[in-house]
């Protein structure tokens, strides 16, 4: 059930994206303040996929550029916010796509092996997906922060993942055994080496 803030928000969403699609001469402005709530999460969404803040500010740059480019494209069957989170994946997963290409193209096996590891980008140990759900398969990973980092509900998941709304139901029911079952066995583990 909504409540009456949630349906005034929508609506007033709802106002903006269409002064936006109309080309009103504030359509910058009305855009700005349409996706202001929306940028936090959507950085933690890139830092969850990319692991690195440098590379989740150039993701989260170029999303808000498509997401605005296309506005003429949102048609409002999915709420806007996991429209956005669709934009933010597929850019996420094109620059994964870019960054392996990049080093399989310019860095040869034998200049791997002289120059050592490759330098990582900096990142906290409190930043990103638990140490517990980073052993998870990348699906389970998914699932499971759009749910719970960014509360989304089974509808807007699946909207965003492009599954049926049961595909999405088991597939998050798959993720939470298995990061339960993670959980169960990592502290097995301790109580054997306590």
């Amino acid at each position: 059930m909504h409540s009456v803030d949630s349906t005034c928000i929508k609506n007033s969403e709802r106002e903006q994206i269409a002064k936006i699609q109309a080309g009103h001469p504030l359509a910058r402005n009305y855009f700005d303040q349409l996706v202001a709530s929306y940028l936090s999460p959507l950085h933690r969404r890139c830092m969850a996929w990319l692991g690195c803040p440098y590379d989740a500010d150039d993701v989260l740059q170029e999303t808000l550029v498509r997401s605005f480019r296309y506005i003429h494209a949102y048609r409002g069957e999915a709420a806007f916010r996991s429209w956005l989170y669709a934009i933010a994946d597929n850019q996420c997963r094109s620059y994964l796509k870019k960054r392996a290409t990049h080093s399989q193209r310019f860095v040869s096996d034998e200049l791997q092996e002289e120059v050592g590891v490759e330098e990582k980008c900096p990142v906290t140990s409190d930043q990103g997906i638990s140490n517990s759900v980073q052993s998870l398969a990348k699906t389970a990973q998914e699932i499971l922060v759009l749910r719970f980092e960014h509360d989304l509900s089974l509808e807007e998941i699946s909207n965003v993942l492009g599954l049926g709304l049961s595909a999405t139901k088991m597939r998050l029911y798959r993720a939470i055994d298995a990061a339960e079952k993670h959980v169960l066995k990592n502290e097995e583990g301790l109580l054997a080496t306590a």
